[in-house]
């Protein structure tokens, strides 16, 4: 089964879970901007992990073969046909079906998944594209896909993908309101931050600039001032804020550097970075403090809910 891509707007390419255990050889992790709208679109294909797409704009494709597809993401407007759909749902395909997708806010990445997957070429052990290593994606060289590009997707089992429920029920799907503050957890270098500092953080709203791409989320607002004029290098995680010279705070994002020599005043939440990778430049974000064991335990809850809902 294949798919042929008809019109691209601003950027699609294949992602997986990422780059594991390569760090130390100069690889970056990559894998899903947005892990929630990526792990469920894989869920309602009855599976984990998989290649999907990750695009940018309005995505056209057609279907060359029966199939199943899903399309998550923020808000859009879906046609198969020209029959509005809706994202967050499984949708059963048939040879020549024409799909059509038109993200509500330019910018947002959205997430088409298919049953077993799309068939990339592992690089590295993965199949994310990273255009700045020239690594990955169906053309190996880190590009992106372009129109009239085909994508093969792998066998799949059907008896699994029927037995998987084919849409969200309300309480699974995510939000997306830029207006709710982000949750942060105190950093590796949050002894470095004077208390008026951190408050300054919290306190106060930060705009998102149009430096920001996959590699990371450049933010402006009241400067974040460190009391450190130098460390050595350190492995980023993702979502750590690191705050240069200018106070002004620089969240790192999938495609993140493997090594920052910036002290870090936190790291956002797993439980809100999904709706963090959604910002557009001009949106204004708002911190609140979360310890440790409460990020990870509404993660873990989230996830909790997720598994019962499928079965797994």
């Amino acid at each position: 089964m294949t798919v042929r891509l008809v019109s691209v707007g601003l950027n699609a390419i294949t992602v997986d879970a990422g780059r594991k255990g390569v760090l130390h050889q100069g690889f970056c992790q990559s894998g899903p901007m947005d892990w929630l709208a990526f792990q469920l679109a894989n869920q309602l294909c009855g599976q984990h992990n998989a290649p999907t797409l990750e695009f940018m704009g309005a995505l056209s494709f057609s279907i060359e073969d029966d199939c199943s597809i899903s399309v998550t993401g923020p808000a859009a407007t879906i046609w198969v046909n020209e029959q509005q759909a809706c994202c967050w749902q499984r949708m059963a395909l048939k040879a020549g079906d024409q799909v059509r997708v038109q993200p509500e806010r330019l910018g947002a990445r959205h997430y088409v998944a298919t049953p077993s997957g799309f068939a990339v070429s592992p690089a590295v052990a993965s199949a994310c594209t990273v255009k700045r290593e020239n690594i990955g994606g169906p053309h190996q060289d880190g590009s992106p896909l372009k129109a009239g590009d085909f994508l093969a997707v792998n066998s799949v089992k059907s008896s699994r993908v029927v037995a998987c429920p084919s849409s969200l029920p309300a309480h699974l799907l995510p939000s997306y309101d830029m207006t709710k503050p982000i949750g942060i957890v105190a950093g590796y270098q949050h002894e470095a931050f004077s208390d008026i500092a951190w408050q300054r953080l919290l306190n106060n709203e930060y705009e998102v600039t149009p430096q920001m791409d996959r590699m990371g989320v450049r933010l402006q607002g009241p400067a974040v001032q460190s009391a450190m004029s130098g460390m050595y290098s350190e492995a980023i995680a993702l979502g750590s804020m690191q705050v240069p010279p200018d106070g002004q705070p620089i969240v790192m994002m999938a495609d993140r550097q493997t090594l920052g020599g910036y002290p870090k005043v936190g790291t956002l939440a797993r439980c809100d970075l999904y709706r963090f990778a959604q910002c557009l430049a001009g949106d204004k974000i708002q911190f609140y403090q979360l310890d440790a064991a409460n990020a990870r335990a509404t993660w873990l809850l989230q996830q909790v809910a997720i598994q019962k809902w499928f079965g797994n």
